[in-house]
């Protein structure tokens, strides 16, 4: 029988079997069946492990079945390897806009230069700096990240 730590990870957390369960979209009898340590699909694991912010690998202190263990062990490296797929593409695209914002915000600051309406450009220009870093930070959440999600399915809700 696999020793599942489901059990403990719910209960850190405060939750309820029927939390946990509307959460990954399961019945509770699935939830019950895990936490008495009954097998179960990969995907289910899965559901579980992106509940809780964890690997698939972090919800077992063993696991006594090899077939089974094999197969979690697998895609606990899958995740592993998404996870550090996602970080590179996720800093890559994060330094990409940001170094455009700055490039547009040079090319503004030297049409303020060279304009009549210095002091209003001015204050203009101070402004979108603060604006610009948010909405950096809203393309990240509303198209970055389910960008990576997609692509990098084992990572999503995973820190």
């Amino acid at each position: 029988m696999n020793k599942t730590l489901i059990p403990d990870l719910r209960k850190q957390r405060g939750w309820t079997q029927e939390h946990l369960a509307s959460k990954c979209n399961l019945s509770v009898r699935t939830i019950q069946r895990l936490e008495a340590g009954d097998d179960t699909s990969l995907e289910t694991l899965r559901l579980i492990a992106q509940a809780f912010n964890v690997k698939v690998g972090d919800l077992f202190e063993s696991i006594s079945d090899n077939a089974k263990g094999s197969e979690i062990k697998t895609m606990n490296d899958e995740q592993i390897t998404q996870m550090k797929k996602r970080k590179e593409e996720s800093k890559l695209i994060r330094n990409t806009i940001q170094m455009l914002f700055i490039l547009a915000m040079m090319i503004f600051g030297y049409l303020l230069s060279n304009s009549s309406y210095t002091s209003v450009l001015g204050i203009i220009w101070v402004f979108l700096w603060p604006l610009g870093f948010y909405a950096i930070k809203l393309i990240k959440i509303y198209y970055i990240d389910p960008k990576l999600d997609k692509k990098y399915p084992l990572t999503i809700n995973i820190k």
